[in-house]
């Protein structure tokens, strides 16, 4: 099963954890627990195979090969 992944605004949810459902984030916290809590409160009947965890980072890297 293919999931479709949103674009996750870094500036809102930079070093948090995002549940996505079916392509759209659902819930965040601060760990993955609060994540997933939030989630499951909105989606009580959704199963655990539908929920997408993400680590968001903090910022932008970019690495350059030289």
């Amino acid at each position: 099963m293919q999931k479709n992944l949103p674009i996750i605004d870094i500036k809102k949810y930079g070093g948090k954890q995002v549940a996505i459902f079916r392509g759209r984030i659902v819930a965040s916290g601060g760990t993955s627990t609060e994540a997933i809590k939030k989630a499951k409160e909105k989606l009580p009947k959704a199963t655990w195979r539908d929920i997408l965890l993400v680590s968001v980072p903090k910022g932008l890297t970019v690495v350059y090969r030289i």
